[in-house]
């Protein structure tokens, strides 16, 4: 590294298949940051997509690029165009069909943020054919953009298995004239009215994904869970903590979708499977976010689900996707038309 500045360089990572939207996005953000104004940019394409950058552009906003070759060694390129060009921040443009670089940056590069662009048009054979790959790119993401979609309505089949990917993104939705939204709404198949709520296996993943965004939905209320849920030790301060496994992507990406239980009484647990009403009660983690605690009332051990021990996420049951390209082309239409 010598010869390069001790000081860390912010680094925005923009993750990708080719055609979602990247380039687009880094362009539109060196155009209208205003970032030139207190320092340059440089921006790292580990691939060549459809869209280029233009040079007179770039150069009027103090930005450049550096395209990768395949077979360089990746740290040495990121040290070799930081030593050349000597920025003040970088966007790298990763191609999604690369493993994960971030490993082979340099020290100097201070990863501090990272958004996915996924063209909608594309999203269906990605998601069938690439699950793995998007979500390992959403996981890493603070931010989802679903690109060129002209109904909020086509993405909600989507909806639970994105938030499930990393439920703590936000998800946007870009339509054909670029205006944005909130991609989706959660909606769940109970009142959150009623001061007691029944929560069956089916409904659990939708229930976590709501209390963990908004904890005091279930502040004191009843939480009935009439279906088993298995019994863990998740944390070093061998608190106790009840859920569900679920496979978010495959099986090599299980995760324990638990709340933490406040308190059990003199009761002897060691693990399986229970049923339990609990009071739901909000408290403020490490971090100081507010999050949801199952205050038990009443808890029985119970067997073992019988199948599905391991909860799968299931796309909600949307429109045809003949049916969904067929409205794309006709709202597209009626874009160009107006």
């Amino acid at each position: 590294m010598d010869g390069l500045s001790a000081c860390m360089i912010e680094v925005r990572i923009v993750y990708g298949f080719p055609g979602g939207g990247k380039t687009h996005y880094i362009r539109d953000c060196i155009r209208n940051d205003y970032f030139h104004k207190y320092g340059s940019t440089l921006i790292l394409c580990f691939e060549r997509g459809e869209e280029d950058y233009d040079a007179e552009e770039l150069r009027a906003k103090k930005a450049s690029v550096a395209y990768y070759e395949d077979g360089r060694e990746i740290g040495s390129f990121c040290e070799e165009q930081i030593r050349i060009h000597q920025p003040d921040r970088i966007y790298v443009e990763m191609n999604a069909n690369l493993p994960d670089l971030r490993r082979d940056f340099p020290e100097i590069m201070n990863v501090t943020s990272a958004v996915t662009w996924i063209d909608w048009t594309d999203l269906e054979s990605h998601f069938a054919d690439d699950r793995q790959m998007l979500s390992r790119m959403v996981s890493e993401s603070l931010q989802v953009t679903f690109r060129n979609c002209p109904s909020k309505d086509l993405l909600a089949p989507y909806g639970q298995d994105f938030q499930l990917m990393n439920h703590r993104a936000s998800y946007l939705r870009e339509d054909p004239m670029g205006y944005h939204e909130r991609a989706f709404d959660l909606f769940v198949p109970y009142s959150l009215d009623e001061e007691k709520i029944t929560i069956r296996a089916g409904e659990y993943l939708v229930f976590w994904l709501d209390a963990t965004e908004h904890p005091e939905h279930y502040e004191d209320k009843l939480l009935c869970f009439t279906d088993p849920l298995e019994l863990r030790k998740v944390s070093d301060d061998s608190k106790w903590s009840a859920g569900r496994v679920v496979m978010t992507c495959c099986m090599a990406d299980l995760q324990f979708m638990s709340f933490e239980l406040t308190d059990i009484g003199e009761k002897d647990l060691s693990g399986g499977w229970i049923t339990m009403e609990a009071l739901g009660r909000t408290a403020k983690d490490q971090y100081g976010k507010r999050i949801l605690k199952l205050d038990p009332r009443k808890l029985l051990s119970a067997a073992a689900p019988k199948r599905d021990q391991i909860l799968q996420t299931k796309r909600l049951r949307g429109p045809d996707p003949s049916l969904s390209m067929t409205m794309f082309r006709q709202m597209s239409a009626a874009h160009k038309t107006n």
